[in-house]
């Protein structure tokens, strides 16, 4: 069963690519009216996606904060605000890079259409709209709330609800999944139709080569800062951590390698108990190649469409969200990019289109973003358990 759930997570991004591809090569065969469709159905899909998004929220959240509730007080206390400072650290260093990279190559043209004319743009043959009952803030402060507070008031009764949002989660994802195909044709085939998607293909290797040399590099160097640049025991992290990045690569799935990630951790640290603790519960909210990709290729897709920076004000609210909502992915292929949408909607000012661009470079990309995150989990597990020895010896003083 494993095996062939593995196989369905690999044919995702394939999917998606054909996908592209197929809109590079023949959208010019199919009717100007069964474009229009698509693309209205892919707009229909965002919005149900953006409405119910805040229900999902909720409930991965509530189940996370139930699921630390399990662990000692004092290693929540711990890991909870490690995790948030460094992903808000990764967001950062992100965006100060995305900037500097773009000044250094000039940055993304920004995308021409064939026709300048509004008439040529294909348009939505039919609208569909949903207004948000709930805001995803609202979904994550209710989700953290109730989580803690109802654990500590009845934790069966916790317990119990987390399963049933668990449940509910990954039928979500199970209905969604399969549909996201169409989100991202229906946005493809607008953005070939009007001139531009042959353009995306030409421009954003380079992206990928940075984020893999900047989002690799850095995690590589926390690693030899944890071996006190001693070479040996470098190698020895790197060894030791290797068949975890390798299984998350193939499987796309971080939760996937979490055996693996917890027999490294294990060998890293030489204390199972902080492996225990450490791993499976950073396992889907620290995501260092989530904090590195998602920004660059945003701030890269936002530079394709000719559309302003975000200010580093901006950019702080942007990211504080950001950081909050890494408590709501959900451990499926592209589950890291989208409780994001949302946000990127709300905060950087993204349209529909760039949505959808970023949701398929995600894709695409996953494996090698996949394998980063199981690294820097790794490191992680590596300074939490330096931290919490510190604190025992100090306790014990």
């Amino acid at each position: 069963m494993k095996g062939s759930g593995r196989i369905r997570h690999a044919v995702i991004p394939l999917l998606f690519l054909g996908i592209l591809l197929f809109s590079l090569c023949f959208a010019s065969l199919l009717p100007d009216v069964v474009q229009s469709y698509l693309y209205a159905i892919s707009l229909a899909i965002k919005d149900c996606l953006i409405f119910s998004l805040p229900f999902v929220i909720f409930a991965l959240v509530f189940g996370s904060m139930v699921s630390l509730g399990d662990k000692a007080m004092r290693y929540v206390l711990i890991i909870v605000p490690l995790v948030c400072c460094s992903n808000f650290m990764n967001t950062l260093i992100s965006y100060t890079v995305s900037l500097k990279v773009t000044d250094w190559y000039g940055g993304i043209s920004a995308l021409q259409q064939h026709d300048e004319s509004v008439a040529s743009a294909l348009s939505p043959a039919f609208e569909f709209s949903l207004k948000n009952i709930i805001s995803n803030d609202l979904a994550l402060c209710a989700g953290v709330i109730l989580g803690l507070l109802l654990y500590f008031i009845n934790k069966n009764i916790a317990t119990t609800l987390a399963g049933y949002a668990g449940n509910f989660t990954r039928v979500y994802f199970k209905i969604l999944i399969p549909v996201m195909p169409f989100f991202i044709a229906g946005t493809t085939l607008k953005l070939q139709h009007d001139g531009v998607l042959i353009q995306i293909f030409e421009q954003y290797l380079q992206i990928l080569i940075v984020f893999i040399v900047l989002a690799y590099g850095f995690v590589l160097l926390q690693y030899l800062a944890l071996a006190r640049f001693k070479f040996n025991r470098f190698i020895g992290y790197l060894k030791n951590i290797l068949p975890a990045i390798v299984t998350a690569f193939g499987s796309m799935s971080s939760a996937s390698a979490l055996p693996l990630s917890i027999k490294a951790a294990e060998a890293n640290v030489g204390k199972k108990s902080n492996a225990g603790v450490i791993v499976p519960s950073t396992v889907n909210i620290h995501l260092v190649g989530d904090c590195f990709f998602i920004p660059m290729i945003a701030i890269a897709v936002m530079s394709s469409f000719d559309l302003e920076f975000p200010t580093f004000a901006t950019y702080l609210v942007f990211a504080l969200h950001f950081v909050i909502a890494k408590f709501a992915v959900a451990a499926v292929p592209g589950g890291g990019v989208l409780v994001m949408l949302p946000v990127m909607q709300k905060y950087l000012g993204m349209s529909s289109e760039m949505l959808a661009l970023v949701t398929a470079l995600y894709v695409l990309f996953d494996p090698i973003i996949t394998a980063c995150n199981v690294t820097g989990n790794g490191a992680l597990a590596i300074f939490f358990d330096k931290i919490t020895r510190f604190f025992i010896r100090s306790e014990s003083k």
